[in-house]
């Protein structure tokens, strides 16, 4: 149950609480707003109101991170073994087939992500705020 914290040692869950109840605990006025100062100091204490993304791994690790699956370590070391038992047919088709599952899993994952990326900035937050009444 996500919760956050106003003073240390308080944990509020705030979506349960009442409207007046949260205007309450946030020392807020309901009909006037914040005043600028009030402003200028929560911003200070806490930060700026924004939703920050989420820096995304780069390309090469995300490639890479195709291959970590146990299934992928067992075909790969049977790659390894058979080439060294001199069957390379085998072992390049062993190879091949773990590569290019690879690559389309890493296609479909860079696709869905752009996907993503997409909808979010289709996404408009608006809020009214009352400031200095």
């Amino acid at each position: 149950m996500p919760a956050t914290t106003t003073e240390p040692g308080e944990s509020i869950v705030w979506h349960h609480l009442p409207a007046e109840k949260v205007i309450e605990k946030l020392d807020a006025d309901l009909h006037a707003g914040l005043s600028a100062e009030e402003v200028r100091k929560r911003r200070e204490k806490f930060g700026a109101n924004r939703l920050t993304a989420k820096k995304g791994r780069s390309e090469w690790i995300r490639f890479l991170l195709q291959f970590h699956a146990p299934l992928l370590y067992i075909l790969l070391l049977a790659s390894v073994v058979t080439a060294f038992l001199g069957e390379w047919v085998d072992s390049s088709v062993i190879f091949a087939v773990v590569f290019l599952n690879a690559l389309v899993g890493y296609l479909q994952e860079a696709r869905a992500e752009k996907a993503i990326n997409a909808l979010a900035q289709m996404v408009v937050t608006k809020a009214t705020v009352r400031r200095d009444g």
